[in-house]
């Protein structure tokens, strides 16, 4: 009996912490941007990020005010090995075309302005090529694949979208979160009252637009609206395999803690976002509601004197933001920020690539943005 109380006691005192809830790792995926493609690029990219993130661990992780917002105070930590998620072998065929018709040109055309058009052709076309539907969407796909299989090793993400990238970050979240009410999604569509009484009846889940997509349940008009589909003989069918679908096409809860796009031309290519006759706008509330309300943050960064980032939108505190929404926002310290007040040091022709090369100064400015982000949008609600 006397031993079994020592041992008891070594390991209620001693060992405290097998009875203590298990830390979770948080994992960075870092999405490539445009001109990532060959061999060489591809080398370029991976060196980039390891020896960014080989900073942006030490200072995350050292950091008093990330410790105790997203980190809180040691439920979860940084993940010391980044990972990636490359796309530039998708778009490698299209280039080899592009490359072939500048070999054409190139007896014809002074040799500057040949070289300048090789680096805008290669730059451009991976913007261009990801940011139609039909490409981006097995894109997503695949990241999506990666980011369920750290869910099911109970590992947490942050994804880091670079350039080009930032448009598969933002992409991922719109399409993957579920933050789609399907009462009231038909609802604002003005479906058919009866089946919307069945809806209410038959409660599901929380959706996102992939699953609807992949159920058809939803599709993308030509006017760029998500249009429902009820008129079927199957719908209830269809409806019944909802939760499935949402299990499968939807991330993980919890598993995405935020996104950080850098170098980001995001507006650029999205520049009808602060049209408020813009039919998707309905979803992007929808979508700052659900990351501010579970504790998720959206953090752009770029460097002053990068000429090919622009920025999204005016900062907004929480307050500001539910007015401009006008929609019923619950703050849970979530936060959207965006952050360009710091000079790269690099002349502007480098800026853009500057942020591997410039690693230690951007990890620190990564570091600010969070902090300031954290406090401008949240200070009156903490």
């Amino acid at each position: 009996m006397k031993k079994f109380f020592i041992i008891l006691f070594i390991l209620l005192f001693l060992t405290p912490n097998a009875f203590s809830e298990s830390v979770q790792e948080i994992k960075f995926i870092y999405i490539n941007g445009s001109n990532n493609n060959d061999k060489k690029m591809k080398k370029w990219f991976y060196n980039g990020m390891n020896k960014l993130h080989s900073y942006l661990y030490k200072d995350f992780s050292n950091s008093e005010f990330i410790k105790e917002n997203l980190l809180k105070n040691g439920r979860y930590n940084i993940s010391e090995s980044p990972e990636a998620y490359f796309w530039g072998d998708k778009t490698i065929r299209e280039l080899k075309s592009i490359d072939s018709d500048l070999k054409e040109s190139r007896f014809s055309s002074p040799k500057i302005a040949q070289s300048v058009r090789s680096l805008f052709a290669h730059y451009i076309h991976d913007a261009i090529w990801v940011s139609h539907y039909y490409n981006m969407h097995p894109v997503i796909e695949d990241l999506h694949k990666q980011i369920s299989v750290n869910s099911k090793n109970g590992k947490s993400v942050i994804l880091m979208g670079y350039s080009a990238g930032a448009f598969i970050s933002y992409e991922y979240i719109f399409n993957k979160l579920p933050y789609i009410n399907l009462y009231d999604y038909y609802s604002y569509k003005n479906t058919d009252k009866q089946l919307l009484e069945y809806i209410k009846k038959h409660p599901m889940k929380n959706t996102c637009i992939d699953s609807l997509i992949e159920l058809n349940l939803a599709v993308f008009s030509a006017e760029g609206d998500l249009f429902p589909i009820t008129n079927t003989d199957d719908f209830y069918i269809k409806y019944s395999k909802l939760n499935n679908y949402t299990s499968m096409y939807c991330s993980p809860a919890n598993t995405v803690k935020g996104i950080i796009n850098f170098a980001s031309p995001l507006s650029l290519f999205y520049s009808n976002l602060p049209n408020p006759d813009y039919p998707l706008n309905y979803y992007n509330k929808l979508l700052y509601k659900y990351l501010i309300e579970n504790d998720m943050f959206w953090l752009t960064v770029n460097y002053t004197d990068d000429p090919m980032s622009y920025t999204m939108r005016n900062n907004f505190s929480y307050s500001d933001l539910k007015d401009k929404l006008n929609i019923e926002i619950k703050p849970d310290k979530g936060f959207i920020y965006e952050s360009s007040d710091v000079k790269s040091g690099r002349t502007f022709l480098f800026a853009h690539t500057s942020y591997w090369a410039t690693a230690k100064r951007f990890s620190k400015t990564l570091v600010n943005a969070y902090e300031k982000g954290y406090k401008f949008f949240n200070d009156n609600n903490l």
